[in-house]
């Protein structure tokens, strides 16, 4: 009987654990020593410039949720800047909130400030693969 209800409990988890979509990317953080080292890599970066008060930064960051089980974004590397807290970057960076900046090759290959649409996203995350 134990070993019934084991064997129950570990289908269980593993139907659970197929349903649940994969998670293709994850936004970390902006630290600049770390975003300067994956931009040195060569690979696909993104930064996304945003406040939380924003409405178009909810809306990209919405459209940026939605793709995260895409595994075609699953080599770039997401970072995060807190417009209100991290003014130094955003002054470095030189743009507004509700901005995504595309790197690759270890440089700057497209930025997208304000525009919230699902298709203006996907040419950035495109620019940077």
């Amino acid at each position: 009987m134990q070993s019934r209800r084991a064997f129950l409990a570990l289908i269980g988890a593993a139907w659970a654990a197929l349903a649940a979509p994969a998670r293709a990317f994850e936004f970390q953080p902006y630290d600049p020593a770390v975003v300067k080292k994956a931009i040195a890599s060569g690979k696909p970066v993104i930064v996304h410039v945003r406040a939380s008060w924003c409405l178009q930064c909810h809306e990209q960051a919405a459209i940026l949720d939605s793709l995260k089980s895409d595994p075609a974004y699953q080599e770039i590397s997401f970072f995060v800047v807190d417009y209100d807290k991290q003014k130094d970057v955003v002054a470095k960076l030189d743009c507004p909130r509700a901005t995504l900046i595309a790197y690759k090759g270890g440089k700057e290959v497209k930025r997208m400030s304000w525009d919230t649409s699902r298709a203006a996203v996907v040419a950035v995350l495109k620019a940077a693969m």
